[in-house]
């Protein structure tokens, strides 16, 4: 299972919209994931556990280093984008999460 962490500035707005996206994207690929939603400030809780990180810009150049994949998209709550990079992500690094 992957753990997915959507980071925003606030944690309440764009991020737990982006979770539910997230939520419905991994349910019709058939990839299984826990996936949280946080604010910035939140995120160094979540990040050692974390497999894949999706926030924007802005946000991710202030993230430290860590084991994390990083996706970065500048409209969060863009369902088609998201998919997209989430998918290209998850069959360049996570294969095995992949279930056809």
């Amino acid at each position: 299972m992957l753990n997915i962490l959507c980071i925003c500035g606030n944690g309440m707005g764009t991020s737990t919209i982006m979770k539910v996206n997230l939520k419905n994207i991994c349910e019709k690929h058939h990839i299984q994931a826990s996936i949280e939603s946080c604010a910035f400030s939140e995120a160094m809780a979540y990040i050692a556990t974390t497999d894949l990180i999706i926030t924007s810009p802005e946000w991710s150049r202030m993230l430290p280093a860590s084991n994390a994949v990083l996706i970065e998209t500048k409209n969060l709550i863009d369902v088609r984008g998201v998919t997209e990079s989430l998918l290209e992500a998850i069959k360049e690094h996570f294969p095995y999460a992949l279930k056809e």
